[in-house]
């Protein structure tokens, strides 16, 4: 009995690794597949840590310079050198600020690899189900959301400067 074809399936005869029934399991000792499922744990957390420290700096980032342009407003400009210091403070938090997505992006992308490394050598089930998600669309998404940040970062930037330089 033929079985059923998905519509990107061909004619030819090939193995379903969606189905149970022909699952290639892994070959890995148990042992080595128990440290795998460590790394791999590992990796996903430092993923999330990573991810969550990128929206971190984005926020403080934010807050410090609407406290500095805050302080502007409320002592409406009175300091001109304080503000000129406020706003170099703006200017370097700012690129540093990148300067960490940028590097929290990069420590993403080696632990992506390495979940890649590790989910290589499980079964084909696995395999196949790692497979469903677009490598493509995950690092559009990944590098399109760490463009945006930057890009906030540096916007934010220039209009706190705009608005110092309007002020002082």
């Amino acid at each position: 009995m033929a079985k059923p074809l998905n519509p990107i399936d061909t004619d030819e005869d090939r193995l379903d690794p969606l189905n149970p029934e022909e699952d290639t399991p892994s070959e890995l000792e148990e042992t080595t597949h128990a440290e795998f499922l460590a790394i791999y744990a590992d990796a996903s957390e430092n993923l999330r840590f990573a991810k969550h420290q990128q929206w971190r700096a984005v926020l403080y980032f934010s807050i410090g310079a609407a406290v500095a342009t805050g302080y502007g407003e409320w002592t409406h400009w009175k300091d001109p050198t304080l503000a000129q210091l406020l706003m170099i403070m703006v200017w370097i938090f700012s690129l540093a600020s990148a300067g960490v997505v940028l590097s929290l992006q990069w420590w993403q992308s080696a632990e992506v690899r390495k979940i890649d490394y590790v989910t290589s050598k499980w079964g084909s089930f696995s395999t196949a189900a790692r497979k469903r998600k677009s490598k493509l669309i995950s690092d559009l998404q990944r590098y399109g959301m760490m463009i945006a940040m930057v890009l906030y970062l540096e916007l934010v930037t220039i209009a706190v400067t705009r608005i110092f330089l309007l002020n002082i």
